[in-house]
């Protein structure tokens, strides 16, 4: 013989405005997103969504991810090395010019 067990509802005692407010609270916890459009080639849409796939979370969530642990890693770094590049990268492409000149 099985016993069955009666689903016991958390929020019976609750008044309607105490359930809102606990929703509400739940939801205000959350960071605000927004939307933004982005264009990439397809080869790479494909590569992220195998990623994803083999992380088994959506491939939105898995692109989230990687420009949160991206960015994180950069504002680690510091600004030195990010302007460093920069500035290597304007050296060289100021010698290219007047190598042709």
């Amino acid at each position: 013989m099985t016993a069955t067990r009666r689903w016991i509802d958390p929020f019976e005692n609750m008044s309607d405005e105490e359930f809102d407010a606990h929703v509400d609270a739940l939801f205000s916890s959350r960071p605000r997103t927004v939307g933004v459009s982005l264009r990439v080639p397809q080869d790479l849409l494909e590569r992220v969504k195998r990623q994803a796939a083999r992380a088994d979370i959506p491939y939105q969530t898995f692109i989230k991810s990687m420009l949160e642990a991206g960015v994180s890693r950069l504002e680690r770094r510091g600004p030195s090395v990010a302007r460093s590049r920069r500035s290597v990268a304007v050296r060289s492409a100021k010698a290219g010019t007047r190598r042709s000149a």
